[in-house]
């Protein structure tokens, strides 16, 4: 699959022009406005757009909302407080980026050759999936061995050494038709992806590590 990705680049005040610059032009921007405060712009993701991957980005820091600045140089840029503990992730970002000279990298990504996903990864079932999976005539799937209850939530259970239940040694999902949301929606190239890809196969961007 080609992918088109925004490449990350840090910029610190006062080269918040240049920052802006390049979010306009599809990347993304780490702004440090000291050394204990940073903000992550990106393009304002389009609402009905569940694979947008400055959306994706912010997830991938562990925030589910994110601002929209309405005035100054960032006018109409999504904006997100980068929590302190996250700036190690942003700053291994940039330095991935660092190689790239263009704001978007395109790159090509086999899912099949990868299935890190689907690996050491928690999927929550939603009634939606529920539901399919009854109409698909396997509501099995939502009950154990293959769903369990954790935290108040029902979530697939992983195999002993962490892989999904569902996932073959072939990289194929062997419930690809009734697959939950949250895996059907899940973007290749987002920043989850690359993460998974880097800490499941060693692979950083699609180069070994």
């Amino acid at each position: 699959m080609i992918v088109v990705r925004p490449v990350v680049r840090s910029f610190r005040s006062p080269h918040l022009a240049r920052a802006a610059a390049w979010v306009r032009r599809g990347g993304h921007a780490v702004v440090w406005l000291s050394p204990r405060k940073a903000r992550l712009i990106f393009p304002r993701p389009k609402e009905d757009d569940d694979h947008d991957l400055g959306w994706w980005s912010v997830l991938d820091l562990g925030r589910l909302e994110y601002g929209v600045e309405t005035r100054g140089t960032f006018r109409g840029m999504g904006v997100l407080r980068i929590p302190h503990d996250c700036y190690a992730i942003v700053r291994d970002r940039v330095t991935r980026d660092s190689i790239y000279a263009a704001p978007r990298r395109t790159l090509e990504l086999d899912c099949l050759a990868c299935g890190a996903c689907c690996r050491d990864n928690r999927v929550e079932l939603e009634d939606v999936d529920v539901e399919r999976f009854a109409r698909g005539g396997h509501p099995e799937l939502a009950r154990p061995p293959y769903a369990r209850r954790d935290d108040g939530a029902v979530v697939l259970v992983l195999r002993r050494d962490k892989r999904c239940k569902h996932l073959g040694d072939d990289n194929k999902c062997g419930i690809y038709a009734l697959r939950p949301d949250s895996c059907s929606k899940f973007p290749v190239g987002s920043e989850c992806c690359l993460s998974s890809r880097e800490e499941e196969l060693g692979l950083v961007d699609g180069a070994t590590a």
